[in-house]
């Protein structure tokens, strides 16, 4: 299967990472490309508060039986 990339370069060297790089699938949903990005905001070290205000709260909540299973 052929995958997309989503990069991210730092422009300046830091002791922060210097290339993040994602494979995607070439298919993806709106809401799973933004789930990506918040995945990438995440590894470049932004706030999950900072990421809440930005691109609003996640929708999901995961598979409600697993879910009742693990919190009952």
């Amino acid at each position: 299967m052929a995958y997309d990339k989503l990069v991210y370069e730092r422009g300046e060297k830091s002791k922060e990472a210097q290339r993040i790089e994602f494979q995607i699938q070439r298919d993806l949903t709106i809401k799973e490309f933004k789930r990506t990005c918040r995945r990438m905001a995440h590894a470049l070290g932004y706030s999950s508060t900072t990421i809440e205000e930005h691109f609003g709260k996640e929708t999901e909540v995961g598979n409600k039986q697993q879910l009742k299973l693990l919190f009952d």
